[in-house]
């Protein structure tokens, strides 16, 4: 959700981490910069991550552990002068293989033949045109970092993936932003090649996702979000969000998020998609401290599809697609967030959370019988703050999963190790 609501930094790393606003990570600027080289900008980015997951149950494969290095150099250039101002843009990115092995791949960092070994080091070059028409609408075609509640990107491995198609983006309005387009490929996390549709969920492809809406900032403390989308053979889905940032006191902040999908089926295969999802969190900011509790229901006749990012609902984890999102699940989330920086030690924070589901629909199921799951995550982030190794980043984040072996992966203890940095070019 894009968001210009002023948030305490508590409560931002919270709403970030819960999915509920975009990070903004990867996604091309909306700003105009006049003059095709005056106006670009160019980074790189590395990501070195060790990713560890054990099985626990006693069957299939017992671990996934890998460790990869990869590199992002993304261009943006600015906009020709005139009325209608012409543009480009060029994101290269590659991945290398640290350490892997038949038996242990399978982490998404690496891309993986059909024998289960992982390559050595895969690449892509994509790239994409762009107009800026009077400064304040922007059509792209191309390579797309979209993010918003009905189709996002993910980056939660080694690189992002991307889709390919085209939107229109406008902000004439002051505290408004508009965004409509249509997907027809992508391409995967750990996969070199672009695929010839857009999205797919229980093995049915749609070859074209088409989604419009955006947010409106009522002012500094109130932004609300409308989205619709329709995915080719699988579902027609609308999505409202609200987030409110209360100042209580003097370095005290509550900060309410309201989520809420409805989703119809539009599939002509067995597949069920009609779904209802409703997520409800308050954070409480005093000073370096944020506590969350969040509140998350599934309804319809079936759990929560979708695909890459787009589900901005509190509970959502994607700790092994683990979203709290199946048929008839409830779910209930406690967070704990601090930093460091009110010890004396600006740049160190730390989250830990607890999420329990119950009432999973296991009727529809084929072998599924215990309807209740946990999930337990920890993150430890540092970033450097002056010398030589300065911005540099270190994550270091783990999560034990309990619940039924047959769903979502079973039982799970798993550990990663994340250095980045970004180096600003241009």
């Amino acid at each position: 959700m894009k968001n210009a609501v002023k948030w305490s930094s508590i409560a931002l790393a919270v709403a970030m981490g819960n999915g509920l606003i975009a990070s903004g990570a990867m996604a091309q600027t909306t700003e105009r910069a006049t003059g095709i080289v005056e106006g670009a900008s160019a980074t790189l980015s590395n990501r070195t991550m060790y990713f560890n997951r054990d099985f626990r149950d006693p069957v299939g494969q017992s671990k996934a552990e890998e460790a990869a290095t990869g590199f992002v150099l993304g261009f943006e250039s600015g906009f020709s002068d005139g009325p209608i101002g012409l543009g480009f843009d060029v994101t290269a990115m590659t991945g290398l293989k640290l350490d892997s092995g038949r038996g242990r791949s399978g982490t998404g960092l690496l891309e993986v033949d059909d024998r289960g070994r992982a390559s050595n080091e895969y690449s892509q070059i994509r790239g994409a045109v762009k107009a800026s028409i009077v400064d304040d609408t922007v059509i792209r075609y191309g390579t797309h970092f979209v993010e918003n509640p009905v189709i996002a990107y993910d980056d939660a491995r080694l690189l992002p993936n991307h889709y390919f198609g085209y939107s229109v983006t406008n902000e004439s309005i002051d505290g408004l932003f508009l965004e409509l387009g249509r997907m027809n490929r992508r391409g995967e996390m750990d996969d070199s090649n672009q695929l010839g549709y857009a999205i797919s969920a229980d093995g049915i492809e749609a070859n074209r996702v088409t989604y419009g809406g955006g947010t409106y900032t009522f002012d500094d403390s109130l932004a609300a979000s409308l989205y619709s989308s329709k995915a080719d053979n699988l579902w027609r889905r609308h999505y409202v969000g609200l987030v409110h940032n209360a100042q209580l006191a003097e370095g005290l902040s509550l900060t309410s998020e309201l989520s809420h999908y409805h989703t119809s089926d539009r599939s002509t295969a067995a597949a069920e998609f009609g779904n209802k999802a409703t997520s409800l969190a308050f954070t409480l900011g005093a000073g370096y401290h944020g506590v969350t509790l969040a509140a998350q229901r599934m309804g319809g006749d079936a759990g929560f599809a979708y695909e890459d990012g787009a589900i901005f609902l509190a509970n959502s984890v994607q700790y092994l697609d683990l979203d709290f999102n199946a048929p008839d699940e409830k779910s209930y989330q406690a967070r704990y967030d601090y930093s460091f920086e009110g010890l004396g030690l600006p740049g160190l924070t730390f989250m830990t959370r607890y999420i329990r589901g119950r009432s999973i629909d296991t009727a529809q199921y084929d072998d599924v019988v215990r309807s209740n799951r946990w999930v337990r995550n920890t993150d430890l982030s540092y970033t450097v703050q002056a010398g030589p190794l300065e911005g540099v980043n270190v994550l270091w984040r783990n999560a034990t999963i309990r619940q039924d072996s047959n769903l979502d992966g079973g039982d799970v203890d798993e550990n990663r190790l994340i250095v980045s940095y970004t180096w600003n070019l241009l």
